[in-house]
């Protein structure tokens, strides 16, 4: 199992995945444009086994909260072949190794059910913090952080990634 950076030439690839799980009435063109804007402030990283892709996700640098480095981690995705085998859960251990320090915040949205991220050690924002109807926005933080994070106002939270 190899972790890295996802090469530029796999990026149709994984929004081609991506377009299967996440389409929402878009064509596959406008799905494309709307992700390509995430690798502008962010990086695409996959599990690799066996010389084939098998997980991806986006690493995204977002605005900082209270002068807490704030990232958003985004399409998260096991293709159906693959599911069950750990790869998944590889790809967020090694993301929030990457980037998790006494100082950060990384957020997820969740489109499942959310005791998959909280095993991580995501946790579920407060309702008065979340900001979509239908994604169960979360964070993963230490406790210091969390408690100034759940009193600032919703609005400098990120929206849906």
């Amino acid at each position: 199992m190899l972790f890295r950076q996802a090469a530029k030439e796999e990026i149709p690839c994984l929004f081609q995945e991506g377009y299967k799980e996440w389409s929402k009435n878009r064509t596959f063109e406008q799905y494309c444009i709307d992700n390509s804007k995430d690798d502008e402030i962010g990086t695409r990283y996959v599990i690799e086994e066996d010389g084939q892709v098998v997980s991806s996700t986006v690493l995204l640098r977002l605005k900082s909260i209270n002068e807490h480095n704030v990232y958003g981690l985004g399409s998260i995705l096991t293709s159906k072949d693959h599911r069950g085998k750990g790869y998944g859960i590889e790809l967020i251990k090694k993301c929030i190794d990457l980037v998790s320090n006494d100082n950060s915040i990384i957020f997820l949205f969740s489109d499942i059910n959310p005791s998959y991220y909280e095993k991580f050690g995501f946790r579920i924002l407060p309702k008065y913090l979340q900001k979509c109807e239908k994604s169960i926005c979360m964070a993963y933080c230490n406790d210091s952080v969390w408690n100034e994070l759940i009193k600032v106002d919703v609005d400098r939270l990120p929206d849906y990634f």
